[in-house]
């Protein structure tokens, strides 16, 4: 069921993050330890004699108490030490410094989102093995009960681990069959190679009030106030957040669908027969692979729906491509062959894909296929079938329980590998070498100009449409991040809609991915920490009790600050200037520092924000000048973005809100 065919390229798969929240509050204590009994006149040898031993005191200390760090020194011989303590992993939580009439507080509030980053496995298809090493150890490792802990952070409970979806979680009924469809390994698909594994970050947002206690520490019987308050941006005890870095729970492959009609019958059409393929393991990779296939459904019945005259060649809306799909494992292990369904499959791929269809038709998400079906060789009693496996792939083989999704093939270039200055990204490919060998000079890059339209036209105007798309379809995604945005491209090499040379939007596909935390807009209410964010931005009228226009004006708004960071991100990197050598580098522009920059330096001022991008010089001054065009439009794209969640409380009954469709018609996506 390997195939041994390998192609000469490079591939570099993405972290993909979640962001949970487990805070950790912190109490300075102060230890004194007096000497008495000590004489002046032997002081000066017992202070060179505690200088001497000094660390090797300290290294005891850190290794006796490993939860307590030494910060630094008191008088009188004592030390200062700082205790961490974990929340509870329930509920908000908040703690109290005793003797201080305005005590800090601590809340946290718990999300997902899925962040961009560095690449957690780099490989080589000729040779099928990972460079991080350490992210498969870490898989492999029987570390389930990390994910059991925290499975019921995700909203979503799932039965996928049996291959079935309940009828209530269906959203009314899946068109396309990609609930039901079971591919055989072997006779329906080939595992090509090994990309590599997809990690979560465990991210906790800090806030910070004032509450009044008396004067032994204890807070107001009477309830005092409780103010919200900024904490020193410089101060590190005062992070606004953190992160933690788990284990891979997802590894993901390349394979193609065999067999010698599907095969055979994509590639007549010109059709990429290629496929990726993730198996989730583990219970928060089954929760993950549960709410995955929903949200697929949902969205590709309700692009079947809206496909025009090809769903109805097939029936799709009639559930034909259901049918046949529940029918392909059986079918083809009794008779050999799954004409109908192949059939059908063409069609969906081909609607997916927008290849017999307007690009409108096209799907916003990464397509799937299926379920990849390994009982047969989990059953197979030949011990060398495991060995079998591990030499094809060079990884170990798949966890008992897991479960494989088949998507369609949209490419492996994420925006977080695009969002790079453009001269780094060119320094990095391999060198171009003449006839005789010798090294030739990587051709000059496109005009600004060019660049800059097939940025905002192409890649920053495709990811707000599939947003639209996905909210219109009823869902939010909740976990957008650059590695969910995938740049592919129309042709057959998919690479070519992240490569630094691509000016021609018409060829750029961008398609939104990693649907594992997202949910139905009307369902989002009845999630505990979703309702305790909306309240941290002042947002009335959510409760348990049943979907409100407030909730879904706050569901959809989360969606829209994500994604309006990965812009701003964005343009700060791919459009940027190269520094001059020997001056400093490119300023920090990931998520978290520029939410820091605005939320904490600048207050949310994108006034203030503007002139510092400005003030850095020839690096931005081209963004700065593509942002100020149509009186500002971009700021202004921006700030709708960035600032939607603060603006939900300012909506006044019958509003709409901000939405993802009624931003595209920003005039920066109009611009020439």
């Amino acid at each position: 069921p390997f195939s041994r065919a390998r192609r000469n390229e490079t591939v570099c798969t993405h972290t993909t993050t979640m962001t949970t929240a487990a805070a950790a509050a912190v109490v300075v204590r102060r230890r004194r330890s007096p000497s008495p009994g000590v004489s002046s006149s032997s002081s000066s040898a017992i202070f060179v004699a505690l200088v001497t031993t000094a660390p090797v005191l300290l290294s005891i200390i850190s290794l006796a108490f490993r939860d307590v760090v030494v910060i630094g020194g008191g008088g009188g011989g004592g030390f200062f030490f700082m205790k961490v303590e974990a929340f509870s992993p329930a509920g908000s939580t908040s703690r109290r410094c005793p003797r201080r009439s305005t005590a800090p507080v601590f809340e946290r509030h718990r999300r997902f989102e899925i962040h961009g980053g560095s690449a957690s496995a780099t490989c080589r298809l000729a040779s099928a093995s990972s460079s991080s090493s350490e992210d498969d150890d870490d898989f492999n490792l029987d570390d389930d009960d990390f994910f059991e802990d925290d499975s019921e952070l995700i909203f979503a409970a799932t039965s996928a681990a049996s291959l079935r979806i309940d009828e209530d979680a269906r959203f009314d009924r899946d068109l396309s069959g990609c609930t039901v469809r079971r591919f055989s390994l072997g006779y329906d698909l080939l595992l090509d190679s090994f990309v590599g594994s997809m990690g979560f970050d465990e991210v906790t947002d800090w806030d910070y009030y004032a509450i009044d206690v008396d004067e032994e520490g204890n807070r107001d019987s009477r309830g005092g106030n409780k103010q919200k308050v900024t904490p020193n941006p410089l101060d590190p005890n005062q992070p606004r957040r953190t992160r933690e870095r788990s284990g891979g729970v997802v590894r993901v492959f390349r394979g193609d669908l065999g067999g010698a009609r599907l095969g055979s019958a994509l590639r007549a059409r010109g059709m990429d027969a290629r496929v990726l393929v993730k198996e989730y393991s583990g219970a928060m990779g089954e929760t993950l692979a549960g709410a995955e296939l929903r949200a697929a459904a949902r969205m590709q019945s309700e692009l079947i729906k809206n496909g025009g005259g090809l769903n109805e060649l097939g029936g799709a809306t009639r559930g034909a491509w259901g049918a046949s799909g529940a029918d392909r494992f059986v079918e083809g292990r009794t008779e050999g062959r799954t004409p109908e369904d192949d059939a059908n499959l063409i069609r969906l791929l081909s609607l997916m894909s927008g290849t017999s269809s307007s690009s409108s038709s096209r799907s916003p998400h990464v397509g799937v296929l299926g379920v990849l079906d390994l009982t047969d060789y989990l059953s197979d009693p030949d011990p060398d079938a495991s060995n079998e496996w591990y030499r094809a792939l060079k990884v170990p083989p798949p966890k008992p329980g897991s479960i494989w999704i088949v998507y369609e093939y949209a490419g492996l270039n994420t925006l977080a590998g695009y969002a790079r200055p453009p001269a780094e990204r060119v320094a990095a490919m391999p060198p171009r070498r003449g006839i005789f060998g010798e090294l030739k000079a990587p051709p000059p890059l496109p005009r600004w100009r060019d660049r800059a339209n097939y940025v905002v036209k192409g890649i920053l105007k495709g990811a707000l449409e599939s947003l639209a798309r996905l909210h219109e379809a009823g869902l939010v995604h909740r976990s957008i991040g650059r590695s969910s945005i995938i740049l592919g491209s129309i042709g057959q090499d998919k690479a070519e809609g992240g490569d630094a040379y691509s000016t021609v939007v018409a060829r750029l596909v961008v398609k939104i991915s990693d649907l594992g935390f997202s949910a139905p807009i009307r369902e989002v209410h009845s999630d505990g920490r979703f309702r305790a964010r909306a309240r941290s931005f002042d947002v009335t009228g959510v409760n348990e009790y049943g979907s409100t226009p407030e909730a879904r004006h706050y569901a959809v708004a989360e969606d829209l600050h994500a994604l309006g960071f990965v812009f701003l991100g964005t343009l700060l990197t791919s459009l940027a200037v190269a520094p001059t050598p020997g001056t400093m580098g490119l300023p920090n522009t990931d998520e978290d520092g520029l939410q820091r920059l605005l939320g904490d330096i600048f207050d949310g001022s994108f006034e203030e924000f503007r002139e510092y991008v400005k003030d850095e010089g020839e690096v931005w001054r081209n963004v700065v000048e593509l942002l100020d065009e149509e009186d500002g439009a971009g700021w202004e794209l921006l700030e709708d973005m960035c600032r939607a969640r603060e603006r939900v409380s300012e909506l006044g009954e019958g509003d709409v809100g901000t939405t993802a469709r009624s931003l595209l018609d920003n005039p920066i996506f109009s611009r020439r």
